[in-house]
């Protein structure tokens, strides 16, 4: 009986034991499982900074979302590479077009408050911002958060300077000049403002035009009165690929002249576009509130190449200029989706200053958020 007690309590302690050491393996392994569980993704990956160059030498600084790398490039290389997905260029934050990689953003619209109601920047709200007091904003952007409409996302547009000069009508197919849309063109050292205030169609083409030129010679502050030239575009074009427009003199001219502005050449005519010479820049007055141009003012107006390219960050400022003088930029801190063929990432600028102060150079943060 003794014996059989006592094999009982042993089988009884074993029995026991089993199960305390079931029950503690089941909670070790609940406690690691909920160890994994409220472990935080780490969404907090920073980059830079890049060097965008300086004002004198300013240079692109391309970088790829996907592999998280900035990436070596030269100019014409980018405009066909399709792994880079924004770059940098001294201010100017730029997203790609290429056909095959199409990049696009959101502004979350985080420190919305940093503007007030009259759209004036509120100092304090930016002199105060840095990165720490700002990851909350940035770590609040989940995968939630990317918009279902597609069109809330904004890409970056080229666009040519000199378009718009003639009006479509959609029903009657008739064109008309567009003679209220006036442009301003800087060659060398002078201004010239035009606008086309008469054209006629031969099917798909222009058969004639006339542009209304006023010229601010070298050293001027004003325009002078407007000269019309009157040009037969069919005559011209059965003789020529291209009408060549020398706008000082108001004349037509030769390719082998000094000229600003051409016409492509089509069948019965020219066709519908005018472009700028590689050394001349132009802006739009289509308000015609310009009687003259300031030479020495003469960055501050906007004047931009043949093509341009209206930036989409451009309709989202990152940065405040000058709060407290010595013409310095402070970010936002702004967090934006930006959407690329394959995944949607979000995005903060940090900073636009190394160690050492130097400006262009970039900070930022960039973490997926989902892949498509």
């Amino acid at each position: 009986m003794k014996t059989l007690f006592k094999l009982s309590m042993i089988s009884m302690a074993l029995t026991l034991a089993a199960c305390g050491s079931s029950n503690d393996d089941d909670k070790q392994e609940i406690d690691d499982k909920q160890t994994e569980t409220v472990t935080p993704k780490v969404t907090n990956t920073t980059y830079g900074p890049l060097s965008t160059g300086t004002t004198q030498a300013p240079k692109f600084a391309y970088f790829d979302l996907d592999a998280g790398t900035a990436l070596s490039l030269t100019e014409e290389q980018a405009k066909s590479d399709t792994n880079w997905d924004i770059a940098f260029r001294r201010t100017g934050v730029y997203l790609n077009t290429h056909a095959d990689n199409p990049v696009a953003l959101y502004f979350t619209g985080n420190n919305v408050d940093f503007y007030d109601s009259e759209n004036k920047v509120v100092s304090d709200k930016f002199l105060n911002a840095n990165a720490e007091t700002e990851l909350e904003d940035y770590e609040a952007v989940t995968i939630d958060s990317i918009p279902e409409d597609a069109d809330a996302f904004v890409g970056d547009v080229t666009e040519q300077i000199l378009a718009g000069f003639y009006n479509y009508d959609v029903t009657t197919h008739q064109v008309t000049a567009a003679d209220d849309k006036y442009y301003i063109v800087q060659s060398d050292d002078s201004f010239s403002k035009f606008h086309v205030s008469d054209l006629t169609q031969d099917g798909r083409a222009m058969s004639s035009v006339t542009i209304d030129i006023a010229h601010q010679a070298s050293g001027e502050t004003e325009f002078d009165e407007y000269q019309a030239l009157s040009l037969d575009l069919a005559a011209l074009c059965s003789l020529n690929d291209k009408v060549y427009i020398d706008l000082a003199s108001a004349l037509e001219v030769t390719e082998n002249d000094d000229y600003d502005i051409t016409l492509p050449c089509t069948d019965g005519g020219a066709d519908y576009k005018l472009s700028l010479t590689e050394d001349a820049t132009a802006i739009q007055d289509f308000d015609d509130k310009y009687t003259g141009i300031a030479p020495e003012a003469a960055s501050h107006y906007g004047f931009q190449p043949n093509e341009f390219t209206e930036k989409a960050f451009d309709q989202n400022k990152w940065y405040a200029y000058n709060l407290q003088g010595g013409h310095k930029l402070w970010s936002q801190f702004g967090v934006y989706i930006l959407k690329t063929p394959t995944a949607h990432y979000k995005f903060q600028i940090l900073g636009y200053y190394d160690d050492e102060g130097n400006s262009g150079n970039y900070s930022f943060r960039a973490d997926i958020l989902g892949a498509e």
